[in-house]
């Protein structure tokens, strides 16, 4: 799926950071070898998979703390041919998919914040290691009876998550993430996978759990993954008023090239306001953003100042071999004080 996410930190004061997690002795076994035998185990949508059809249940924590329930359902084909939905209430999104990237139809004409989230988590997104970040040594550890083995993924010196996998199976069971600068937790802190059932040659987990802190804010439970006794042809149709989105296994993902720093109000470090606003945005093919969106919200002053900085941001583009493809993105601009 066509993703990318960037972060930019602003402080009125400087602040100190430090990452601690806790393992135990290390083991033998490198973090390389750990992810590849994971995701051998568990990437359903490969080649060698047979037409399936799967349903799944869905469950996100709203604005008002309740829960909205949705479904996801894929239709799959083959690599080169599947279709996939999303389904809210208030919200849905078609995919249909070909060699060269998808067409996708949406009720709206950008993601918001828990879709991207929701987004990440179906494509076990930070499962995968990204260009520029790097590994840590595996440290085993116990948690609730089960032997573990883990390993930090990081970006220069910083922690960006912990990947840990089930020690007997392979299989992975958890991602968890640091707390940001000011030791707030972030939107998502830890993900957790159980429930694997055999598909064919793989190993899928059937359920999902997204938390912040000890809430659960996302739930994704398959309910089905069956064959497909007859194709339709009709759900392969490109939906009309649909875009295409460009993408390929190799894909280079775009980079920041020009930064602008967002002024941290007079008003708002008067008043003692602080957070994380956050934007959806398309990184167009020649570096430039477009379709900037607020989907975080903090406090007017600080949203319009972190809104200023962004629009003056350039890109590398992201790229398919030579070729500049144009990409969604969500960006997010924390603003922090310390007394």
């Amino acid at each position: 799926m066509q993703t990318y996410t960037g972060r930019f930190l602003v402080f009125a004061y400087v602040l100190l950071a430090s990452g601690v997690c806790s393992a135990s002795k290390k083991d033998s076994v490198s973090p390389e070898t750990l992810i590849t035998q994971a995701r051998k185990l568990d990437e359903v949508w490969t080649a060698g998979t047979p037409p399936v059809v799967m349903r799944a249940e869905i469950q996100v924590i709203n604005a008002k703390g309740g829960l909205t329930p949705g479904q996801y359902i894929v239709n799959w084909l083959s690599p080169a041919k599947w279709r996939e939905e999303l389904r809210f209430p208030n919200y849905d999104r078609v995919r249909v998919h070909d060699a060269n990237g998808y067409w996708q139809k949406s009720g709206l004409n950008f993601q918001p914040l828990i879709i991207r989230q929701l987004d990440s988590l179906l494509d076990f997104k930070d499962l995968k290691i990204r260009a520029k970040e790097g590994l840590g040594k595996v440290k085993n550890r116990d948690k609730d009876g089960v032997r573990q083995e883990c390993a930090e993924v990081k970006s220069n010196t910083e922690i960006q998550r912990t990947l840990c996998f089930d020690a007997a199976s392979g299989n992975p069971l958890s991602v968890e993430y640091p707390k940001n600068e000011n030791g707030n937790s972030p939107s998502i802190s830890r993900v957790e996978y159980g429930a694997f059932q055999d598909v064919g040659e793989k190993h899928f987990p059937f359920e999902i759990r997204a938390f912040r802190d000890k809430t659960v804010v996302i739930t994704v439970k398959v309910l089905e993954i069956k064959a497909v006794v007859e194709e339709n042809p009709s759900s392969f149709v490109t939906p009309t008023n649909s875009e295409f989105w460009a993408h390929c296994n190799d894909m280079q993902e775009a980079e920041t090239v020009q930064r602008v720093q967002p002024k941290y109000p007079d008003s708002a470090r008067k008043n003692r306001e602080s957070g994380t606003v956050m934007f959806y945005a398309v990184i167009e093919t020649d570096g430039t953003l477009s379709h900037l969106t607020l989907i975080q919200q903090v406090t007017p002053a600080l949203e319009v100042a972190a809104a200023d900085a962004v629009r003056q941001w350039r890109y590398k583009p992201a790229a398919c071999g030579s070729t500049p493809v144009r990409v969604e993105t969500a960006i997010a601009v924390d603003f922090h004080l310390r007394y």
